[in-house]
């Protein structure tokens, strides 16, 4: 390890030691870190420490990421989670050095994949717990993916960092939703805003809890249902069932409203994966190959000729 990982590793055990009453026989990140093909341990080491029969799993985020997340409302957000019981119990925080201890949710449960959305009762699960967050306090940050987008375009022109050859027609695109969308008006909620499988956390009696709210915030609730409509489903028919389980009922403009925030968020992931494989300095993990994915999509989707029809019908 280099001299700062060695300094981020000993702060790492150190508040192991607090939380567990004495220094800890193991301490190991139980995650292989990926950028591609899924996204996951990216914002954050974590740490899975251990004295005798107690355990507690610490989350550390990198610096790297600074320019996409902060950590202060991340680590509120999850403390909310825990509260909820909609997420693993925090149990500990120190907010100035970006880190936060939470109970370990140890076998049986597993890591969230695309397999488990096969399920109905899983999948309604999923959407209970991001309910449930919903309706829980008033988070300090409100944020719109649309500014989000804008502020990380302009990191990429500013740093002529490559993107995607059809960049232009994508942020016109998002420019002309945002109009149609503020036209109508949104609600704010508290909102996961993830709807990558990665961060959720599944149980063999098919309970789900939410893990990651790095990107938690204030927002359109229907972002989260765009969110998990885009990673859950491949076609619109697809989505269109999986917008009734959500809902209760099916509305086509709300549905619109639902996959375009869907399609954003592969633009939003698109250019922060473009980023990162300019700026980190953790050039093993394949961040622009990420990036190219969500571009991918989200050119399947954005120039299709019904794309406009989304912002038109979208309510």
């Amino acid at each position: 390890m280099s001299d700062s990982e060695d300094i981020r590793f000993e702060f790492a055990r150190k508040c192991a030691g607090n939380v567990l009453g004495s220094p800890p026989e193991t301490i190991e990140n139980p995650l292989t870190v990926l950028a591609s093909p899924a996204w996951r341990g990216v914002e954050a080491d974590v740490w899975l420490a251990k004295t005798g029969d107690k355990s507690v799993v610490l989350k550390q985020y990198h610096p790297d990421t600074d320019f996409y997340v902060d950590p202060s409302p991340a680590i509120e957000a999850a403390e909310e989670a825990g509260k909820l019981g909609v997420g693993p119990k925090v149990v500990e925080t120190w907010v100035e050095d970006g880190v936060l201890a939470f109970e370990e949710l140890a076998s049986p449960w597993v890591a969230g994949g695309l397999h488990h959305t096969l399920d109905p009762d899983i999948r309604s699960n999923v959407i209970e717990q991001k309910k449930t967050f919903q309706l829980g306090a008033t988070l300090s940050r409100s944020v719109s993916i649309f500014d989000e987008i804008k502020d990380l375009h302009g990191i990429t022109v500013q740093e002529a960092i490559t993107t995607h050859n059809d960049i232009v027609p994508f942020m016109d695109f998002a420019v002309e939703a945002e109009q149609k969308l503020r036209a109508c008006g949104w609600d704010q909620k508290p909102c996961h805003r993830d709807g990558n499988t990665a961060n959720l956390m599944v149980n063999p009696d098919k309970a789900v809890q939410l893990i990651d709210f790095d990107l938690s915030a204030n927002s359109d609730p229907f972002e989260d249902v765009g969110a998990y409509l885009i990673e859950c489903f491949e076609h619109d028919v697809d989505a269109r069932a999986g917008f009734e389980e959500w809902q209760g009922f099916f509305d086509e403009g709300l549905f619109q409203r639902s996959m375009i925030y869907g399609l954003m968020d592969d633009l939003r992931w698109g250019l922060i994966g473009s980023i990162m494989g300019a700026r980190s300095p953790r050039t093993s993990l394949e961040f622009t190959k990420y990036a190219a994915w969500r571009f991918i999509r989200l050119q399947a989707q954005a120039k299709r000729s019904d794309a406009n029809y989304r912002i038109r019908k979208a309510a």
